[in-house]
């Protein structure tokens, strides 16, 4: 008599487990989304860096025969894709625009000091993205992208053209959000010293 009460107690309880089991709610897992759009602005990339040494050290190299003055700089407007193919590894393609506008001289008056020299940067750099560092909402990241520039530059009344080798190398990007996340990013090249912006991802 009491195996069988035993039992059917038995039977009872894995019955009513089971019943709570199915009745509980399946908690959805995270889905990672692949694609991601970015939007954001660089301080002091190398094309301003290489204006402001200009502006230093060119009287002195040219012997005073060239100058530039008076400049102001516009840091760099980045907008990218990537794709991303798991929680550590992107690939995608970074364009922006960066440019800076000043004025010419010499010292020897065979410029005119009104001379303008004006400078637009086009670039566009295929981009790796290494995350190595990832939590979630959060991770750290290192990226490279080696591309081209498209340089539109303005002397006086004539116009320049050149295409030449562009970069970013950035040793460190700290990224926090999910489906939008925000970005700052540490680095030299193109897109910023210094680069922040927002992330969408889909």
């Amino acid at each position: 008599m009491i195996r069988t009460t035993l039992f059917f107690l038995i039977i009872g309880l894995t019955v009513c487990t089971f019943c709570k089991a199915q009745d509980m709610p399946v908690l959805p897992q995270e889905k990672f989304r692949h694609h991601e759009f970015s939007v954001g602005y660089g301080f002091l990339p190398i094309t301003d860096a290489n204006s402001i040494a200009e502006e230093c050290f060119a009287p002195a190299l040219s012997f005073g025969v060239y100058t530039r003055k008076k400049t102001n700089y516009y840091g760099a407007l980045n907008i990218s894709y990537v794709y991303r193919f798991n929680r550590k590894t992107s690939l995608g393609i970074t364009g922006g625009i960066t440019g800076n506008k000043g004025t010419a001289g010499s010292f020897y008056e065979a410029l005119d000091e009104n001379t303008k020299d004006n400078r637009r940067y086009l670039y566009v750099l295929p981009t790796f993205r290494w995350h190595w560092f990832t939590r979630p909402k959060f991770s750290l990241y290192s990226l490279a992208g080696l591309g081209a520039y498209f340089l539109r530059n303005s002397f006086g009344e004539e116009v320049f053209h050149k295409t030449k080798f562009a970069y970013q190398f950035s040793y460190l990007g700290i990224e926090y959000g999910s489906r939008f996340a925000f970005f700052t990013e540490f680095g030299v090249g193109y897109t910023g010293t210094i680069a922040a912006g927002g992330r969408y991802r889909f």
